[in-house]
């Protein structure tokens, strides 16, 4: 029999854990905790047959955690501790599911005695909650919209009773953590004062969980009163986090499939709040378009290509606060997020020979994002990820002493029509204008503002080719030169002709 004890005090964890391994080799003590919310943890690591709680602890009460385990575990049973003050208050927990209860000193005796009790009437091996049948595919392919034909709901068997009743909506919960299916039975149980007249449950995955919530009203009512309970049951739920999705009200069969994508569309929209377990309406489901975020991406990119961390730090923290505010799609997000490590990727390429090019997986948004519980959790691993991929490429372009020179060259690439000077390029690296100079030319053999130069001029050369409606002047602007007088001379220094006999010649 496997037994986790949860006490605050060390010293009565350590002592009963003694007392239970010299009463029989049968007995095994797989976790001493110290709270809760730890032995919660624990469970599902674990699967214990016994859990032995004292029951005032710091945080969640002994009483609270059984019965949380009662909720989720159906073979696990509960022992509590109490002291003799809490004889009485004790004595009324086992009404709600508690298996037995221990004064404190615990009388060894006594404890042997309820142990060679408990085994005798428990399982000996661990049972989670039965998965799903034949008729529970059936209607998982339904809400899937794999199975559309049938004029009505005689195909599947859990809803034969539907045209008995008027409405029906479909719920989704998504659980940060795998949770057995009991679990959620009680939360929308029918009843007297239940406004659900019956309901059908089937596991879409092993953390997500879809009901059908049946009606006998068609009022819109009946949605938001379920709702109000559901938020309750949120509310006072500490085992997990749980985030719930409701349909709109549907009153055909065929509508299952879009009663389910509405609700997933609802739990798109919890991935961007902040609650610790929240619930939304298909009906307040609205998302916004990539568009909106296309300039906070390209900034991002634009200072990746020059390996400029802080640049990519302020960007993409830019581009995150304003994704929150639009709330993209997941398939939306992951697509995005894809293009920027796709973007590290080809970086690492650039340098293959030095540089790991597996810095990052590329369809590292699909298996990570899709595991985010929320955008706070997710927009946390994107940052850590993509910085660290980053400052890995920085240090090791910097190992081999080209970092700063390259970052430089890339500046200028990508802003030659801007102003440029030496002491403007020197603080965004963070050196000196001299020994910037001086490294420049160590590695390039050319100094900067002959680089600079060089780029425009090229740069301009390809425009006289093939922009042809461009006067010379307008091709003197775009490369950085605001003078056509001082442009046509470093042109013909540089090329030996004028712009105008470029274009003439070549062309």
């Amino acid at each position: 029999m496997k037994i986790i004890i949860v006490d605050d005090e060390e010293k009565i964890r350590l002592g009963l854990s003694k007392l239970i391994v010299k009463a029989s080799p049968a007995y095994e003590i797989v976790g001493a905790c110290a709270s809760g919310a730890e032995c919660l943890d624990a469970l599902r690591v674990h699967k214990p047959d016994l859990v032995i709680t004292d029951i005032k602890m710091p945080g969640m009460s002994g009483l609270e955690l059984a019965k949380m385990i009662n909720q989720l575990y159906t073979d696990i049973k509960c022992v509590i501790l109490s002291g003799f003050g809490e004889f009485e208050y004790a004595r009324k927990a086992i009404a709600s599911g508690v298996s037995a209860y221990l004064l404190k000193p615990v009388d060894k005796q006594e404890l042997y005695d309820l142990l060679a009790k408990l085994h005798r009437d428990m399982p000996n091996v661990y049972q989670p909650i039965a998965l799903s049948g034949k008729e529970d595919d059936h209607l998982k392919s339904r809400l899937l919209g794999k199975i559309t034909t049938g004029a009505d709901a005689a195909d599947i068997p859990q809803l034969a009773g539907m045209a008995n009743h008027s409405a029906y909506c479909v719920v989704v919960i998504v659980s940060d953590a795998v949770v057995p299916r009991k679990a959620f039975r009680h939360w929308l149980q029918p009843g007297k004062e239940s406004v659900v007249a019956r309901l059908e449950m089937v596991e879409m995955d092993e953390r997500t969980i879809a009901f059908i919530a049946i009606f006998d009203s068609q009022e819109e009512s009946s949605i938001q009163v379920m709702q109000s309970h559901l938020s309750y049951i949120l509310a006072s739920e500490h085992a997990f986090r749980a985030s719930v999705g409701i349909s709109r009200l549907h009153r055909s069969a065929q509508e299952l499939a879009e009663g389910y994508r509405e609700s997933l569309d609802a739990i798109e929209i919890n991935f961007y709040r902040s609650d610790k377990s929240p619930l939304s309406l298909a009906s307040h489901s609205q998302f916004g378009s990539l568009h909106r975020v296309e300039a906070y991406r390209k900034r991002v990119l634009e200072s990746m290509e020059i390996l400029d961390v802080p640049g990519v730090e302020l960007h993409l923290r830019e581009m995150l606060r304003e994704i929150s505010v639009v709330k993209l799609r997941m398939n939306h997000l992951i697509e995005l997020v894809e293009t920027l490590f796709y973007a590290l990727h080809k970086e690492a390429g650039k340098r293959q020979d030095t540089c790991n090019q597996n810095v990052v997986e590329l369809d590292w948004g699909k298996i990570v994002l899709k595991n985010c519980f929320n955008f706070g959790h997710a927009k946390s691993l994107i940052e850590n990820r993509l910085i660290e991929g980053l400052g890995r490429l920085l240090n090791e372009r910097n190992a081999q002493g080209g970092g700063t020179v390259y970052q430089i060259k890339k500046i200028i690439e990508l802003e030659y029509a801007d102003v440029l000077d030496l002491n403007s390029l020197a603080k965004r690296v963070f050196l000196t204008p001299s020994y910037l100079s001086k490294l420049f030319r160590q590695e390039t053999g050319t100094t900067i503002i002959e680089y600079i130069i060089s780029v425009r001029m090229n740069k301009a050369k390809e425009l006289l080719l093939n922009q042809m409606q461009l006067k010379t002047y307008q091709v003197g602007e775009l490369v950085g030169y605001r003078d056509p007088a001082y442009f046509n001379k470093q042109f013909k220094k540089v090329v030996g002709l004028t712009p105008k006999e470029f274009r003439d010649i070549v062309s």
